[in-house]
């Protein structure tokens, strides 16, 4: 296969149209169809199908898509180390983070790292910890620091414990719970909550926490995604209650004034680590930066 080919394919399903995908790639639409034969013939299936309000992708479409989109990838990374090299900068670092471990560590991280290497270029992405593990596994992350709802890693993945970490309850320094020593029967089940997302996998330890402080039913008003300061400055105004993790919370609750609740139940269990390919632990440089990151990171908690 024509790796172009599979570049073309994650293109024409990303914009909809074959029409609209050969004006982006400077392509002839005869051109793109009769490349797109050409694939499917190799490939031994279709690959999508047309309809008035464009195409729609096959699963066989779908799975070589994402072989096009990890080629693009690769292309616009090469593009980028070119474009570093040419002003000097010699090697890159791509970081993924946890939005609220991120937002506890990364400013001390980097500038550790960027004080050991001074021509290292960071590239840091903020996401929902089991999309950058996705995303490690596809080698768009060369690190990842984020808590981990696995027994153990994918296949080729490597995981080093950063902090054995926590659950707690937090609320603004304006809410009714703050001060106090103990929570009223029902009144946390009663009370406006902000949750870090209805459909991440850590979803059943926090029910669980919840459940074992009396709280059967949390009564989520707002849902944030993948953002960790938006949560925290919703949080500071006093009107809800939220389960966050200890390690960050400690580090960030005096900025945003911040108050941790004395919960009733159980703490339930929330270690970070630090995640990586194992190839790439075979770089002596990598597995310098390995070991660095995980120095600050123990020597913040």
């Amino acid at each position: 296969m024509d790796p172009r080919h599979l570049v073309q394919l994650a293109t024409i399903l990303e914009k909809g149209s074959i029409t609209q995908a050969s004006r982006y790639l400077h392509l002839t639409q005869p051109t793109l169809t009769h490349n797109m034969q050409t694939l499917e013939m190799q490939a031994g299936g279709q690959l999508f199908e047309r309809s008035r309000y464009g195409v729609r992708s096959t699963p066989l479409g779908e799975m070589l898509a994402r072989e096009g989109r990890a080629i693009a990838r690769r292309l616009n990374d090469a593009a980028e180390v070119s474009a570093r090299h040419r002003g000097g900068i010699r090697r890159q670092l791509r970081i993924g983070s946890g939005p609220m471990v991120g937002a506890a560590v990364l400013d001390e991280v980097t500038r550790a790292l960027l004080t050991r290497f001074d021509d290292l270029a960071l590239s840091v992405r903020s996401d929902r910890p089991h999309t950058l593990v996705e995303q490690l596994i596809d080698g768009q992350h060369d690190f990842v620091i984020a808590p981990s709802w696995l027994e153990r890693p994918p296949q080729g993945i490597e995981r080093r414990l950063l902090v054995a970490d926590t659950l707690g309850v937090y609320c603004g320094m304006d809410h009714p719970f703050a001060g106090r020593a103990s929570l009223a029967h029902g009144e946390a089940e009663t009370a406006d909550w902000i949750s870090m997302g209805t459909t991440s996998p850590f979803e059943q330890d926090v029910r669980t926490m919840l459940a074992g402080g009396g709280v059967q039913q949390m009564r989520a008003q707002v849902t944030v995604l993948g953002e960790a300061f938006v949560l925290l400055e919703m949080l500071a105004r006093g009107r809800h209650i939220s389960v966050l993790p200890n390690f960050p919370l400690q580090r960030l609750r005096a900025r945003f004034g911040l108050v941790q609740l004395t919960w009733p139940g159980p703490a339930a269990s929330r270690p970070i680590y630090l995640w990586s390919r194992t190839t790439t632990l075979e770089s002596g440089l990598m597995a310098e930066v390995a070991e660095l990151i995980v120095a600050e990171v123990k020597s913040l908690a």
